[in-house]
């Protein structure tokens, strides 16, 4: 992933996303930023935001190369198969911190599908033609 020096504006769902990953949530690793980012994209969603990266971006205001690889990880961990967020409404709705540790760890890569993490340590390792 790589350390990455972008900006972020002020976010829709910014004191969530606060409360989750901490008042410095900008300043981590770019792997724990994907967690944060995570945190927002199930945020979109249940607010309403259609299962496109591109329409999440847009609702989030910013690029959505950004947020790929946290978009990515919950994608390839079926996060959203069976309106699996829609599931968990109530538990997300009241803040429960459990909840939404688990979608940021699934965004960030710390738990969830290795193949994913193996792909991309081969993508960073293989000579660019």
């Amino acid at each position: 992933m790589g350390s990455k020096s972008v900006f972020i504006p002020e976010l829709p769902c910014e004191e969530l996303v606060r409360k989750i990953m901490g008042e410095g949530w900008r300043n981590l690793s770019s792997d724990d930023i994907d967690g944060a980012w995570g945190v927002a994209i199930v945020r979109s969603i249940l607010d309403g935001v259609s299962i496109s990266i591109r329409e999440i971006s847009a609702h989030l205001g910013v690029d959505r190369e950004n947020m790929r690889d946290a978009f990515t990880r919950l994608s390839l961990n079926g996060v959203f198969l069976h309106s699996r967020i829609r599931k968990d409404r109530k538990a997300l709705n009241s803040i429960e911190i459990l909840a939404w540790s688990y979608y940021a760890g699934t965004a960030s890569g710390a738990i969830g599908n290795v193949v994913y993490k193996l792909r991309r340590a081969y993508e960073k390792r293989k000579p660019r033609s």
